[in-house]
């Protein structure tokens, strides 16, 4: 209980820290409804926290198609534990990304690869709770399509002629190294219930971008903090409650909700049925439908958004769809460490 109470001041610190920096705040990031299945997007400390020995994630999302070009991201990641016979009470994580995004008419374009580490100390000999901090490094490239956007001095008077010259001294951007860091903290009480929760700083380093070539624009940091429960309501049947806050250059999401989850043990394998929804609640943005299946070490997710802002009347409470899967590995050593958990849906 001691561990608990520090772990809940802590929490209580850092969610109080993000509210006195988000006023000192000024492009925004790509986010995901389903946040939980994109994890080395989400923290870089759960780089290597999974459910065995490695994991391979992959995730897409499409959005606003029904009212203009469509919003394109996806995003790949494989992670694993090393050294896991040498540390038998901690974990360390290795792991890789790529991150790519296209979004509206002028096709705003984004690539970004990233490698990520993590460590995650033992705080008692029962594998119960892990204190961790994760540290992620990469580069990234950004592109636009200008001449396919339509600019006041090209306006005739009656309509815009693309042909015209538009005015604009466009450049193309440098791309530019990035730097996140994150703490997570992980508990397992018991066997009805587990706690998990995380704080990110992206883009420590604030890299300079302009279309413009203006040295003096920056990317602005992001601050997230999520948190997740999985609670064995009974016999086979768990909850996993989450939310995640963030801030960005005035910008604030914050999306809460839950997974329902049935493990049924079959000959082969364990089969594990989800459903759950979720609420973007900043400017009532947004209510979420996902389901899940997970069989055979391989989770497979959809997510849906209905439209719930002001903005429903044009797309017909259409938002965006994504699609996860996520794979799961062991590598065949009865010395490794203990698996531990993730309480999360279906990470």
């Amino acid at each position: 209980m001691k561990i608990f109470t520090r772990f809940l001041f802590l929490f209580s610190i850092l969610f109080a820290f993000v509210g006195v920096i988000t006023n000192k705040l000024n492009a925004q990031d790509i986010h995901f409804s389903m946040f939980y299945a994109s994890p080395l997007n989400l923290n870089p400390a759960l780089t290597g926290v999974n459910e065995c020995s490695f994991r391979a994630a992959g995730i897409y999302r499409n959005q606003w198609r029904s009212i203009s070009a469509p919003f394109n991201t996806y995003s790949a990641s494989f992670d694993m534990k090393l050294l896991q016979t040498k540390l038998p009470n901690d974990i360390f994580g290795v792991g890789a990304m790529f991150v790519g995004d296209k979004s509206g008419d002028g096709k705003l374009s984004m690539s970004s690869a990233m490698v990520s580490a993590s460590f995650h100390k033992g705080l008692d000999k029962a594998h119960r709770h892990f204190l961790g901090l994760g540290i992620q490094l990469g580069y990234t490239q950004k592109s636009l399509k200008w001449q396919q956007l339509a600019f006041p001095a090209q306006f005739t008077g009656t309509d815009f002629d693309l042909n015209q010259t538009n005015g604009e001294s466009f450049t193309k951007p440098k791309g530019y190294f990035d730097l996140q860091a994150g703490f997570l903290h992980q508990s397992t009480f018991n066997d009805v219930i587990g706690m998990m929760t995380g704080f990110t700083v992206y883009h420590l380093a604030q890299p300079k971008e302009s279309f413009l070539g203006d040295k003096t624009v920056k990317l602005p940091m992001r601050f997230t903090v999520h948190e997740g429960l999985r609670i064995k309501a009974m016999r086979n049947f768990y909850i996993t409650p989450n939310f995640i806050f963030q801030y960005q250059n005035k910008a604030k999401e914050i999306n809460f909700g839950t997974a329902f989850e049935y493990h049924l043990q079959t000959a082969k394998t364990e089969v594990v049925p989800s459903i759950g929804g979720w609420y973007r609640l900043t400017g009532n943005d947004a209510a979420i439908i996902n389901v899940g299946l997970q069989a055979f070490n391989t989770k497979l997710l959809f997510a849906y958004d209905i439209n719930t802002s002001s903005l429903k009347n044009a797309t017909g409470s259409r938002g965006g769809f994504e699609l996860a899967i996520i794979y799961t590995g062991c590598f065949k050593n009865k010395s490794l460490n203990v698996p531990i958990l993730v309480p999360c849906p279906m990470m």
